[in-house]
């Protein structure tokens, strides 16, 4: 009995067919997604790189706010020793100014305040992770650079002005740093520079007709630390909302990605069963017929 050729081609191809199906099937139960190529369905792979994209957006992001919220909260707890400092240099200088204390014991103010100075400085040069805080974008540079030799003594900036901003995926952009020559030797709010002179104003034993003025100048300076801090402090909070905000987002893209390519596993098992089972029914229906001579005589 001669079997219609157009059968046998049709069985065959079926075959194939289903054994690929059955081979797609495996690779989406194997690998936990649908999407593996672009052939498998051409709109969601081209939307999951996008959603992937966006997500490594985000997450890069969130590395960054990460490791510049923490430079940023160590120079706020910098400035906040600064100003205690300062209030204490202050507290020094209006003692000294007061018209009551003799040579001894303006020396000694001026001995401490020498303290408070080289604690100043120390916390003007603090570095974070081998980057010091306070030099712009000079970061291997060390800020600020005393010479004693002369009275006053003189302090040297050696960092420069640059203000660096991290950039939200949304493209808000976040203040990380504020330069040390802004908020150590300001013009105006000179704090190296005046405790320098609040020091000369003291050393000799005797009352400089400038140490009047020299508090003045401390004070300001003190109020402008603050007010520098304050700048850091919005910093840390825009950062920690941008942070959150990008989190979120992360969450909600990976949500849809999943959605879009994941496999499901219960579906995919039914789906290979069934075409497991439409194989082997073919696979037989094919060796039936070439049991019977026909196959490769009608090919």
């Amino acid at each position: 009995m001669r079997v219609d050729p157009h059968y046998i081609y049709n069985t065959v191809s079926a075959l194939d067919t289903t054994t690929a199906n059955e081979e797609a099937i495996t690779n989406e139960i194997s690998s936990g997604v649908t999407v593996n190529e672009p052939g498998d369905n051409p709109t969601a792979f081209a939307l999951n790189i996008t959603l992937s994209s966006s997500i490594s957006t985000d997450d890069t992001f969130s590395q960054t706010a990460s490791s510049s919220e923490g430079m940023l909260q160590v120079a706020d707890s910098t400035l906040g020793s600064v100003v205690s400092q300062l209030n204490e240099a202050v507290s020094l200088a209006t003692e000294g100014n007061d018209g009551t204390l003799n040579s001894s014991n303006l020396e000694t103010i001026a001995t401490q305040l020498t303290g408070i100075r080289d604690e100043v400085l120390s916390l003007a040069n603090t570095s974070y992770q081998g980057t010091y805080l306070f030099s712009g974008s000079q970061g291997t540079t060390e800020p600020f650079t005393l010479d004693s030799s002369t009275s006053p003594a003189t302090v040297t900036y050696n960092g420069d002005s640059d203000v660096s901003y991290v950039e939200t995926a949304n493209g808000q952009k976040i203040q990380t740093n504020v330069p040390g020559n802004q908020i150590f030797t300001a013009s105006g709010a000179d704090v190296l520079g005046t405790l320098n002179s609040l020091i000369a104003d003291f050393s000799s034993g005797t009352v400089s007709s400038t140490a009047t003025s020299d508090l003045s100048a401390l004070t300001t300076s003190l109020d402008y630390v603050t007010q520098q801090r304050a700048v850091i402090d919005n910093s840390i909070d825009a950062l920690t909302a941008a942070s959150t905000a990008s989190e979120d987002q992360e969450v909600q893209l990976k949500s849809s990605q999943n959605s879009l390519i994941e496999t499901d596993t219960a579906t995919a098992a039914t789906e290979l069963s069934s075409a497991e089972t439409q194989q082997s029914s073919l696979t037989d229906l094919i060796a039936a017929i070439d049991g019977q001579g026909t196959l490769f005589n009608s090919i």
